[in-house]
């Protein structure tokens, strides 16, 4: 599972960060993709949501916060074909 830190980030750096390093996953045939936005003020997180639902190749992984070991982290299905699949389109 491929992390991506945004921690500390100013929005629009970690705006950025966020759509390039999802859409890099997204290529490779990723599955899941945990990001590490911090707790704070919950900024962050909630622009990573807000991208999250405007994506249609990503869907938000619903856990129990009871449950859950990182309460500064939000993790992320992707909706993709298989790494086989991506290598043979790229070919």
């Amino acid at each position: 599972m491929r992390t991506i830190y945004i921690r500390k980030l100013r929005f629009e750096e970690a705006r950025i960060k966020l759509e390039r390093e999802l859409h890099e996953a997204f290529m490779e045939g990723e599955s899941y993709v945990e990001i590490l936005h911090g707790i704070g003020e919950g900024i962050l997180k909630r622009m990573a949501i807000d991208y999250i639902g405007t994506c249609d190749f990503l869907k938000l992984v619903e856990t129990d916060p009871m449950f859950r070991s990182n309460p500064g982290a939000t993790i992320v299905e992707i909706l993709a074909p298989s790494k086989e699949y991506i290598n043979r389109l790229k070919s």
